[in-house]
């Protein structure tokens, strides 16, 4: 006989998956741990080996090959100052298209309805807090 299904024994029974997937996940990260670690020693060394030897890539004949690429970040520090130069060269493509979900729910609250040319909606999710 199969045991019926009532909001109680299933809220229960998410809870419990929840707990025995995060005890699995933090057994998973502690036994990865010194293979990350170790991950990361071959990575210094061969970053290393490369930088002394000056070499943009290497491959080693029936293992692989390592090289080095070029990446890049940038993260406004000073807003005012990057805002007045764009304005003052025109710069506007610096800028990207987007607006403050925060303050368009306050433009909201005060107005009734989005500032023009935004398009905002809510939707309901459903959260989990144990009782």
């Amino acid at each position: 006989m199969t045991e019926e299904l009532t909001r109680d024994t299933v809220m229960a029974r998410r809870f419990d998956l929840v707990e025995q997937i995060a005890i699995i996940a933090a057994r998973h990260k502690a036994e990865l741990a010194p293979l990350n670690e170790e991950l990361g020693l071959c990575e210094t060394f061969i970053r290393d080996t490369m930088n002394k030897g000056n070499e943009q890539s290497i491959s080693i004949k029936g293992v692989g090959m390592a090289y080095f690429t070029t990446k890049s970040k940038c993260a406004v520090r000073d807003f005012d100052a990057t805002l007045a130069e764009i304005q003052k060269h025109g710069l506007w493509s610096l800028l990207t298209k987007a607006v403050s979900k925060e303050t368009v729910k306050e433009y909201i609250g005060i107005h009734n309805q989005p500032p023009p040319g935004v398009e905002y909606s809510e939707y309901r999710d459903l959260s989990w807090k144990r009782g």
